[in-house]
């Protein structure tokens, strides 16, 4: 069945200001939540952005600041995979805009679920963008979004840059998040996984098998984001499970948390580690603290 077209939002301004104060906070059950938010910011910042937002209940809006059109014209919308320079598929296209009498266009449509679930399987790919296009002028920007830049457990030695994770064997050298799940501040768990060894997430699996759970409960963890803040966690929960059960739970939406996973043998076959904890503060930081350069060792 063919989606239902998108709509403008009267008093769009108030709606996203309310879903703004929303965002920092746990989403308990059921509720409408902000999941996610995307930026795109042309090349000339003179031509504008474009915001897109996700809903846990399954919608989305999609807000312009478009400038530097001609007047009076329709701006036809493409959400496409991959690069403005290698672009993919287009996966979704809202509804057309038209320009102002001054060539200017702001305005917030709402996105309903068919296309938003198109959207998220290519914001969950390495890259995805938007093209604005009328006649022979187009646009394009790349979506970006807040991410885990670093990991910091300081009573255990831990300090990594934070990646997003590989398809294949994990990388060495650093922390990796996973792509398909959820970002600090977000509703839903935030997971990020490294190697046990030496300067990775090793100090986490010495000290369960010293002391057991109770080495690691209420050690503070501070995970580090692309827009410059610092969040504190505190460790609440720790775990074995099984390499088919690692991931049980881990889509859960109704709340937010944060899982560390590590091994706890040569391969595979050996159970997880996993160290579950809440977020209980988050402070601006600057960006060279949470910017750190990742060195990424492609190992085995």
């Amino acid at each position: 069945m063919e989606p239902k077209r998108p709509r403008h939002i009267a008093g769009g301004p108030i709606l996203l200001a309310i879903v703004m104060l929303l965002a920092l906070a746990p989403a308990p059950a059921g509720a409408i939540t902000l999941q996610r938010t995307w930026r795109a910011n042309f090349s000339s910042s003179a031509y504008g952005s474009v915001t897109m937002k996700a809903y846990t209940n399954g919608i989305g809006t999609i807000s312009y600041g478009l400038k530097a059109w001609r007047a009076n014209v329709r701006v036809n919308v493409y959400i496409r995979k991959g690069t403005c320079s290698k672009p993919g598929t287009t996966v979704a296209r809202p509804a057309s805009v038209i320009t102002s009498a001054t060539g200017t266009v702001f305005r917030t449509d709402t996105i309903y679920e068919g296309q938003m679930a198109a959207i998220w399987s290519a914001a969950r790919g390495t890259s995805f963008n938007i093209m604005v296009a009328s006649g022979t002028t187009a646009r394009c920007a790349a979506f970006t979004f807040n991410k885990a830049t670093r990991v910091v457990i300081t009573t255990l030695s831990i300090d990594l840059p934070v990646v997003r994770g590989p398809s294949g064997y994990p990388y060495c050298n650093v922390a990796m998040y996973q792509s398909t799940t959820a970002q600090p501040r977000e509703p839903g768990i935030t997971f990020i996984y490294a190697h046990a060894r030496r300067g990775m997430f090793l100090p986490l699996l010495t000290k369960y098998k010293a002391s057991g759970a109770a080495g690691l409960l209420g050690r503070v963890v501070k995970v580090y984001t692309s827009d410059n803040v610092k969040n504190y966690y505190v460790i609440d929960k720790v775990r074995k499970t099984s390499t088919a059960t690692t991931m049980n739970g881990v889509y859960d939406l109704s709340r937010e948390r944060l899982w560390l996973q590590t091994s706890t043998g040569p391969n595979f076959s050996y159970p997880k580690l996993i160290v579950e904890a809440h977020r209980y503060k988050s402070v601006k930081t600057t960006y060279a603290a949470a910017h750190p350069t990742p060195h990424i060792v492609h190992c085995s």
